[in-house]
């Protein structure tokens, strides 16, 4: 049993919203969600057949599906190596100018604008051989790549769209298993000034960057940045911009720093160590927005390790983007930080299906007919669903003693129309290196008031009663588990969730006394005002098959109006009920859904066919309206 206690210091004080410590006023800053990226390698040959097999598999496309299923925001960008083989090479004009077939990478394309994800569209493959067949000629056929393809997608998704895109260079290129197209010193250069031009050029040509209001910037070289002996290309790059900072090529420098002992203060360590020695070397450079695309625990996702299954993962992605917040705001080398992406968007593979780096465990169920893709959302998949919640400016990270040799993180973050009308604060106990329980017992004095009534609650990732992994070697580890083992997985797959209101008027003092909460826990606390923008009915409701008898029911929530979701609510009327809302039955009773997915599975007995329906309850336990009705009739 959790021991969370509050103190409710009741009050009788109105006015604007206010935030104070025991000493100092609270200096909010606006807070750039930078942490929403996440990437993957497709697995199997590197070639239009071998990625477009792997990119179309159904599990791979279930796999994005949960992925686009976390809250508005929490993942905007995903990052795919070789997404460009996807792309065709059909002929040679009689002028040698090569035509392209983009069937398959449109239609890729539109799955993730169904999901929501925008693509970080890597320059980064070899349609047809055509760059490894034409070497003296890759300065203009990279430009005409480029723009070729920039221009067939503003055709069919528009500029607004395509704005959202990132773009960047070939990932690391210095490594022999990435540089297939034999890169040297000069190609390299040429390559990347050719994408610039490319990207430029595309849409019409514009006089410069300022006039060109849907500039696509350029972000690379995408580098791991080890010695300048074995990794010139990258090092070569850096070199030429900042001799002539006007002409440089990139606009984003990106660069890969994971860490070494599975912890975010080691990423953290990386990514100083390695901008004190560019800033050192190239001052110039210090104009660029940086991003570490990988800022990972520990290299080699495939690799298994235990931590990689439970809360400890979450807690260590949580700690990296607060630390990586503090030191953006302390400024120095991560003044410029505009983003950080995880990799780990990984389809996990028996007999790892939990401990590989990934959000979600992958079952193969290879025992049905057809074989199915099952699939369990790990913490770390609900510490990004958490992180999705903070507001739009927040506190610089505070480190509350828990002993003397203990802190707990603490990071404030506010959202509001002139005023505070939302809170939202991440407690974040120490990493550890195996769950053990702690004596914490501490008084944190939030002193916040908000003006209107108010209701707060909180929600908890803690080992053992938030993890499915646990669930499962309790079960002995089985590859094909069962229906019931699914469900019960799925029950602990979400934050808990601890009600403490609604409360009127108050001051509130946190007492948190986690004598039995083994570490590591996270807990999210929300606070809203009852002037915040109400729910709003949810939209877009889609559900799939996972086999027979089971389907997967996602849908897409409003900005803003989520921030203050308690749970939702899933109704269902069989096919053939020709009664009107009496029919109708809450198949998601009993469970906490803080997140827009729910995974349907009514037993052998049941029937998935039928109506379906979705509302949103929020925590002063107002119901939104519910989302359009969507009839499906399994095959």
């Amino acid at each position: 049993m959790w021991l969370l206690l509050w103190r409710l210091l009741l009050f009788a004080a109105l006015g604007h919203a206010h935030y104070t410590t025991s000493s100092d006023v609270v200096v909010y800053h606006t807070l750039p969600h930078f942490w929403t990226g996440v990437g993957f390698c497709p697995a199997g040959d590197i070639s239009h057949t071998g990625i477009a097999t792997a990119l179309t598999s159904p599990a791979l496309q279930l796999n994005l599906r949960q992925i686009g299923a976390l809250p508005f925001g929490a993942i905007t960008h995903i990052r795919i190596h070789w997404l460009l083989e996807l792309v065709q090479l059909l002929e040679y004009s009689t002028d040698g100018v090569p035509r392209y077939d983009y069937e398959k990478f449109d239609a890729f394309v539109d799955l993730l604008q169904e999901l929501r994800l925008s693509p970080v569209l890597e320059f980064m493959g070899n349609p047809g051989q055509v760059f490894t067949a034409n070497p003296e000629r890759n300065w203009f056929l990279w430009e005409h790549f480029t723009k070729s393809l920039i221009n067939h997608q503003l055709a069919r998704h528009g500029a607004a769209r395509l704005s959202s895109w990132r773009y960047e260079t070939w990932n690391e290129p210095d490594l022999l298993n990435y540089n297939r197209i034999n890169f040297t010193a000069q190609s390299y250069l040429e390559y990347v000034q050719a994408v610039r031009r490319g990207l430029s050029k595309a849409g019409g040509r514009r006089k410069s960057k300022r006039q060109q209001q849907l500039y696509r910037a350029l972000r690379g070289p995408a580098g791991l940045f080890k010695a300048e002996q074995r990794h010139p290309l990258c090092w070569q790059l850096l070199e030429v911009c900042n001799e002539q900072l006007a002409k440089c090529p990139i606009d984003i420098l990106t660069y890969h720093r994971k860490g070494i002992d599975g912890s975010a203060t080691e990423i953290l360590n990386g990514s100083l160590a390695l901008l004190a020695k560019i800033y050192h070397d190239y001052p110039q450079l210090q104009q660029l927005p940086v991003a570490n695309d990988e800022a990972d625990p520990v290299s080699g996702w495939s690799t298994p390790r235990d931590f990689q299954a439970d809360v400890r993962y979450a807690a260590t992605l949580m700690s990296t983007v607060m630390q990586h917040w503090h030191a953006k705001l302390a400024g120095g080398v991560m003044d410029q930080l505009e983003s950080i992406s995880h990799d780990n968007a990984f389809l996990s593979y028996h007999p790892h299906e939990f401990q590989q780096r990934t959000l979600l465990a992958h079952f193969r169920m290879n025992e049905t007919q057809p074989p199915h893709s099952q699939f369990i959302q790990k913490p770390v998949y609900a510490a990004l669903g958490m992180l999705a919640k903070l507001g739009i400016r927040a506190a610089d990270l505070e480190l509350v003693n828990m002993d003397s040799k203990h802190s707990v993180q603490v990071l404030r973050s506010i959202s509001g129309n002139g005023v505070a009308q939302y809170m939202a604060t991440i407690f974040l106990s120490p990493e550890q290196a195996g769950p053990q329980l702690t004596a914490y017992h501490h008084k944190y004095t939030l002193n916040m008031s908000i003006a209107n009534e108010s209701a707060f609650i909180t929600e908890l990732l803690v080992p053992h009663s938030t993890d499915p992994f646990r669930v499962w070697q309790q079960a002995g580890s089985p590859a094909y588990p069962n229906a019931t083992l699914r469900e019960q997985m799925r029950r602990a797959q979400t934050p808990r969730l601890y009600e403490t209101g609604p409360i009127w008027q108050y001051n509130s003092e946190l007492v948190v006394n986690s004598a039995s909460l083994p570490l590591p826990w996270v807990m999210l606390l929300r606070v809203c005002s009852a002037a915040w923008p109400k729910l709003k009915r949810p939209q877009q409701l889609e559900i799939v098959a996972i086999t027979g008898r089971e389907v997967f029911i996602s849908w897409s929530e409003q900005p803003r109006s989520t921030q203050c979701l308690k749970s939702y609510e899933v109704w269902f009327r069989a096919s053939g009920d020709t009664a009107a809302s009496a029919d109708w039955q809450q198949i998601s009773l009993g469970w906490h859904l803080p997140y827009p997915s729910f995974q349907y599975a009514p037993g052998l007995n049941g029937s998935v066919n039928g109506f379906y329906k979705v509302r949103g309850v929020d925590v002063f336990n107002e119901r939104s309206a519910f989302s359009q009705i969507v009839e499906y009739l399994e095959l």
